[in-house]
């Protein structure tokens, strides 16, 4: 897919604020990569979003609150439904047949799936999937300051390019559209997705996805470098905190904290700073590329 800019475009495209939990959810089940024993508690939102199709865009919504998403989603015309199902997904079950035709029964069944699949697949990593969002922005905002947004945008993911005036992604489908003055939501997404993908139905303006990594405390492979302790520590700082949050944040006593901290400083992972009486802690970029 080409995307076309005009220089309202470039000056309105920004990177989304929180992570959406209603992509990340339908991202997590598109991927097919959850436990079966969760098909009866989620059936209606799997019978929607099957793997290897397309996913109705019924589901678009920016909101970062899941609640507010839910009802955006719900609150869809069933004109609107009835044809997205029609055209990607036929009727092929009793329950797409009710839900296509707006029956209200059906549209709690979604209710339910939705509320229950976040709580199964999301809930427990929501924390560390906020955090790892928050730590992506950062770093992508510091390097469109230091190097600008179409350097950024060329090193999202090795499926994304950028040729002025076009941002080219690798889709599988070819397409030239053009944004006409409303800018890209940019999205990192923590749960489900693989390659990059694109919204162009979405209000107010069209997204672009791209996968970053799962949110793990900072991976298998950092905690063999640094310890589980230290990354915990590393993690932490992509808040500022003073010493004693920081310890509180991690649970280990001040020393503890005050020593990971100190080390991670020297590596150069860290800056501290006084502030009255109160020393605090943040990560360095150099910090916030190890943890990406």
């Amino acid at each position: 897919m080409t995307i076309l800019f005009e220089l309202e475009d470039l000056a309105r495209t920004r990177f989304a604020s929180a992570p959406l939990p209603m992509y990340e959810l339908v991202f997590t089940v598109h991927s097919g990569e959850w436990d079966r024993m969760l098909l009866p508690q989620i059936r209606p939102l799997a019978e929607l979003v099957r793997p290897g199709r397309f996913i109705p865009d019924f589901f678009n919504s920016a909101r970062p609150d899941f609640d507010e998403a839910v009802r955006q989603v719900l609150d869809v015309p069933a004109t609107r439904v009835r044809d997205q199902i029609a055209s990607m997904l036929g009727t092929t079950s009793p329950w797409l047949r009710s839900f296509a035709a707006g029956t209200p029964t059906s549209r709690q069944d979604l209710r339910s799936a939705l509320h229950s699949g976040f709580r199964d697949l999301l809930c427990a990593n929501w924390p560390d999937t906020r955090q790892a969002f928050e730590a992506e922005v950062r770093l992508r905002s510091s390097q469109v300051v230091a190097r600008g947004l179409g350097d950024v945008l060329c090193n999202l993911h090795p499926s994304i390019s950028w040729t002025s005036p076009a941002l080219h992604v690798e889709l599988g489908w070819d397409a030239e559209i053009s944004l006409r003055g409303t800018g890209l939501l940019i999205v990192p997404v923590l749960n489900g997705l693989t390659r990059p993908a694109v919204s162009m139905f979405a209000e107010p303006q069209p997204l672009l996805f791209y996968p970053v990594a799962s949110p793990q405390p900072g991976g298998a492979s950092l905690e063999l470098a640094l310890g589980r302790t230290r990354t915990l520590v590393l993690r932490a700082l992509t808040s500022e905190r003073t010493t004693t949050e920081l310890a509180k944040h991690v649970g280990v006593s001040l020393p503890t904290a005050s020593q990971h901290a100190t080390a991670l400083r020297t590596a150069g992972f860290v800056s501290t700073h006084r502030n009255g009486r109160s020393v605090r802690h943040r990560l360095t970029r150099r910090g916030w590329e190890l943890l990406n």
